[in-house]
């Protein structure tokens, strides 16, 4: 079924590719298979600005269907995972699991009830509206089962990690190319999914005051393609996620602070390096923290895009096929009018060096975060008047919001967004179900004897929630519910008396 979707979907050598592969793939390790496909695979299209290098696999969210091939596979991946369980002898699952498995069954419901009632047929209700809380729930089935996993926990902690080294390679050779995502801002920050840094920081954090850790490359790898993804990411909401995150796990993890330290150290001696060495990275850095904190004036704020999240997907920009503001992306907020994407080929020669940031750069970056925070207000304002019954899934986007071109309701925040779109029981839902795995989070991280696959998946449960108040991704993109309900369920494990114990015990130190 997967290889066929993926073959209608991606017809392409890379859709034959990726059907001949990724189905086996999910088969053989159900957890570690669907992880990579989301890692790798970034859900935002090419537009001859950024191109292959950093959007690889792009058809798995945003093919001809409409539905994303990495639901089947997700839905593989969690079937093989029930083979592996059956019979479900010497299995109990954890009142945080079951609670957290029940909150996203919940979602799913009110979503599709919600579309139904505001008309929507079967298909739309199910697909538009409920799909991404599908993902939460397929994610955290896999989650929850990573203990009976054995080849999965063996493997989860090595194949990620090379994920990101070879995502970080990527970035490289594109910002060699010219390859980045608006040079008005900086020469060096490489236009990655959001989702990616998210992972970066968890992977990174997770490594801090972890028993597990060696000074081997393999480690030592992963210690700096962390950072630096983050770095060259285009994402400001996540590098304020990681810096609040980042001093809750060095509170938490106090006691090992030595190994902390040493981690710490080397990881910011290599970035300081590279950011010292590359001509005028380091003043770019500077402009976007600037932006980052500042706000532009009401005349800049931006008043839609020609890109947004929850709309009807669009062909990548080509000569004979350019992108148009009808038709934005369905799945990855862009940026606004503020960062315009100009198109540029991704094979461009390569530049002696990079040239100054333009003049406005800081104030381009900061009439953007004017934009983002604008619709918190906006947005409230809109609740206030529709409190109780919110305005349904298929409401046109509601004026004064900055994504005027989205064809729904569109909100930069996922509490706001569900409360309009759903009513009041949508974000109660999603908070509470934020709450229950970041506490979860917040007991793994103190727990000495989790290991680096638990504590970065703790981080990740830590960091999403702030990513959340910034754009809806868990209820508007696919990747993102992925990764959050794979992260629950790891934090909030189902464990087997025997065979999870064995699981782990065969693991060893390998992670």
């Amino acid at each position: 079924m997967s290889a066929a979707y993926i073959l209608w979907t991606v017809p392409s050598a890379i859709g034959v590719f990726f059907a001949a592969t990724l189905p086996l793939l999910v088969l053989r390790l159900p957890l570690v298979g669907v992880v990579l496909v989301v890692v790798l695979a970034q859900e935002i299209a090419p537009n001859g600005r950024f191109g292959m290098l950093t959007t690889f696999g792009y058809q798995l969210f945003l093919g001809s269907g409409k539905i994303p091939a990495v639901l089947p596979l997700a839905l593989t991946a969690v079937l093989a995972a029930g083979a592996q369980w059956w019979p479900p002898r010497n299995v109990r699952l954890r009142s945080t699991g079951g609670v957290l498995l029940g909150l996203a069954v919940a979602l799913v419901a009110l979503a599709a009830v919600s579309g139904l009632i505001h008309g929507q047929s079967v298909f739309s209700a199910v697909n538009q509206n409920a799909r991404p809380f599908v993902l939460l729930v397929l994610g955290l089935v896999l989650g929850l089962s990573l203990r009976v996993l054995g080849d999965d926990w063996r493997r989860f902690g090595v194949l990620v990690g090379a994920a990101l080294t070879a995502l970080l390679i990527s970035a490289a050779v594109a910002i060699r190319l010219g390859a980045v995502a608006d040079d008005r801002l900086s020469d060096y920050f490489v236009y990655y999914d959001s989702a990616l840094p998210a992972i970066a920081v968890a992977a990174f954090l997770g490594t801090l005051g972890d028993r597990g850790w060696r000074w081997d490359w393999q480690h030592m790898v992963v210690a700096v393609a962390g950072p630096l993804l983050l770095l060259f990411s285009f994402r400001r909401s996540v590098w304020l996620a990681a810096v609040a995150v980042g001093v809750v796990v060095l509170v938490l993890t106090w006691a090992r602070w030595k190994p902390m330290l040493k981690q710490l150290t080397f990881a910011g001696l290599v970035v300081a390096v590279v950011v010292l060495a590359a001509p005028g990275l380091a003043a770019d850095v500077g402009l976007r923290s600037v932006g980052s904190f500042g706000t532009g004036s009401a005349d800049d704020r931006p008043s839609g895009g020609s890109w947004v999240a929850g709309s009807t997907p669009s062909r990548p920009a080509t000569p004979s096929n350019p992108a148009t503001p009808s038709k934005p992306s369905p799945t990855t907020p862009s940026p606004s009018p503020a960062q315009p994407v100009t198109p540029k080929p991704s094979t461009a020669a390569p530049r002696p060096s990079p040239k100054p940031p333009a003049p406005d750069s800081a104030g381009l970056q900061a009439a953007s975060t004017s934009g983002h925070i604008s619709d918190l207000q906006v947005g409230w304002d809109h609740v206030r008047a529709n409190l109780w019954t919110g305005v349904g899934p298929s409401s046109p986007q509601l004026s004064g919001l900055t994504a005027s071109a989205s064809t729904r309701v569109y909100v930069h925040n996922e509490l706001l967004q569900n409360w309009l779109r759903y009513g009041p029981a949508a974000p109660v839902l999603v908070f509470v179900f934020l709450s229950v795995a970041g506490l979860a989070a917040l007991g793994r991280l103190r727990d000495p004897s989790s290991d680096v696959v638990v504590r970065g998946a703790a981080v990740f449960c830590l960091i999403a929630p702030l990513c959340f108040m910034t754009a809806p991704f868990l209820s508007e993109t696919s990747r993102w519910p992925v990764l959050m309900g794979v992260a629950a369920g790891i934090v909030g494990q189902a464990v087997g008396t025997s065979r999870g114990d064995n699981a782990r015990s065969t693991s060893g130190g390998g992670q």
